[in-house]
């Protein structure tokens, strides 16, 4: 493990992990909808956790010597990877960089040369489920839906988020009316627009609550 990665992290409270717990998500479901034949993760945490509360560190692509059609017998001089990580609240992605990038360094042989190059960063963020701006969006979602919502923390690349909230000081509400099996960033992405119409519903009775902070 990279020394130090999840340092920062901030962990579930017990109210935290009750709400999600209100999920249904079993990792029989999860492997089903993505095709994987395993999960692999922190056994402290359930399936559902370990996407929305938990950091990663992805291997996006793998490069060296030949790979294009037929025999070629050579000794790779170079060899590339590209990594992504996801982080969660209170990382600090240049913090995790550096560690990253120390930590490669320190394993690689004194024979073989390493450059680790930042490509780009995202900040995360990380707001509590029972300030007033998400109760209010819990009612709105009450008002359109009939049903509580569960609030459950959630990864995305929308370094804005963190940006809005660090420079205005207010906090930011994402409302979610996709589902699960909508195929999000998909070739297949799909959106029903019976979740389009209730997602204006729910945002208009959010814009009214608001008003009434």
């Amino acid at each position: 493990a990279v020394p130090g990665f999840y340092d920062d992290v901030v962990p579930l409270t017990a109210d935290e992990r009750a709400m999600i717990a209100k999920t249904d998500l079993t990792e029989a479901q999860f492997k089903q909808s993505t095709g994987v034949p395993a999960i692999w993760g922190d056994a402290d945490y359930n399936i559902r956790e370990r996407i929305s509360a938990r950091p990663t560190l992805d291997i996006n692509g793998l490069w060296s010597g030949w790979s294009g059609p037929g025999p070629k017998t050579i000794i790779p001089a170079k060899a590339g990877v590209k990594l992504s990580s996801r982080l969660v609240g209170n990382q600090d992605p240049h913090k995790i960089y550096d560690q990253i990038k120390d930590y490669i360094e320190s394993i690689a042989p004194p024979t073989v040369t390493v450059d680790v190059k930042l490509i780009t960063t995202g900040k995360p963020a990380l707001f509590a489920f029972d300030i007033p701006e998400m109760q209010a969006a819990s009612r709105a979602y009450e008002t359109a839906w009939g049903a509580s919502p569960v609030f459950t923390r959630g990864g995305g690349s929308i370094p804005v988020v963190a940006e809005i909230a660090d420079l205005m000081g207010i906090p930011v509400v994402m409302m979610g009316f996709g589902l699960d099996d909508d195929g999000l960033h998909s070739p297949n992405e799909r959106f029903s627009i019976e979740m389009f119409h209730r997602g204006i519903e729910t945002a208009i009775v959010y814009l009214d609550e608001l008003a009434q902070l």
